[in-house]
């Protein structure tokens, strides 16, 4: 039984740091590259990557508010959200 109590929190634990922790992480970072960019880092010229690398950032960030409001709203209108690859898919119970 505690096999499979710790296995469970295991998941938990996974889930609660990447996006408990994760996208903060990220959004830092995006606002960290675009102070890169416009050359607002002390001791580093501006740089055209850190916009790019900042737009991708917030693309994933975005990306992921997206799928758990999808989620969110899936489940409350009766369907189930499953993933065949990248895109998810809405089916009905």
């Amino acid at each position: 039984m505690w096999f499979i109590f710790l296995q469970d929190a295991w998941v938990v634990l996974i889930a609660a740091m990447v996006l408990g922790a994760g996208l903060p992480i990220l959004f830092a970072f995006g606002v960290k590259s675009i102070a890169w960019a416009n050359g607002d880092l002390p001791g580093t010229p501006a740089n055209r990557f850190g916009r790019v690398l900042a737009a991708a950032l917030f693309s994933i960030i975005v990306f992921a508010v997206l799928v758990g409001l999808g989620y969110i709203v899936a489940h409350g209108l009766g369907y189930t959200m499953t993933f065949n690859g990248l895109i998810p898919t809405f089916t009905h119970k």
